[in-house]
């Protein structure tokens, strides 16, 4: 298959417009994917080995949480004002995979997954995609609203044709 962008200066060298026209064609794995990411409920699980599954099977990224909610203030607050908000779990729904890594004060520097992104504080929420490849990052913002975090992982999100 012909790489989009490859497709795209070809059209562009031989003087075709190209604008507002997809040349992506979907192909029928794609819309199964597609399918199978919109019907996934937003959760924290505990296995990045499943979620890693699940995210190969939707094409879905995977938000890895580090908190410490029994002694960590800003985990605290990111847990009461976005976390566990409506607007943010249902936002959430076929956008992403969530996986939370919850820490004793200072253990989460022993762990594994912490160690490979390099997480030297919490709370930090880390986007990956099926591979484990980091995507992006973000923690607890300040003033930040439930519906502008669900903004910041749909960045992250496969494209569909029918947006959410």
């Amino acid at each position: 298959m012909m790489n989009r962008h490859f497709i795209f200066a070809l059209c562009a060298v031989l003087g075709f417009s190209v604008s507002g026209v997809s040349m992506a064609q979907s192909t029928p794995a794609d819309k199964e994917a597609a399918a199978k990411a919109a019907k996934v409920k937003f959760r924290w699980g505990k296995s990045l080995k499943s979620a890693q599954k699940q995210a190969e099977e939707t094409g879905l990224p995977i938000v890895l949480l580090f908190t410490g909610t029994s002694w960590c203030g800003y985990c605290i607050k990111l847990e009461k004002e976005i976390l566990s908000k409506k607007e943010f779990k249902q936002g959430m729904d076929g956008v992403a995979i969530g996986v939370k890594f919850e820490f004793g004060s200072s253990d989460f520097s022993k762990s594994k997954e912490a160690k490979t992104y390099r997480i030297t504080g919490v709370p930090a929420m880390v986007v990956v995609d099926a591979e484990g490849k980091e995507l992006g990052r973000t923690g607890y913002i300040p003033g930040q609203t439930p519906v502008q975090y669900v903004e910041f992982f749909k960045k992250y999100a496969p494209k569909t044709a029918e947006a959410k």
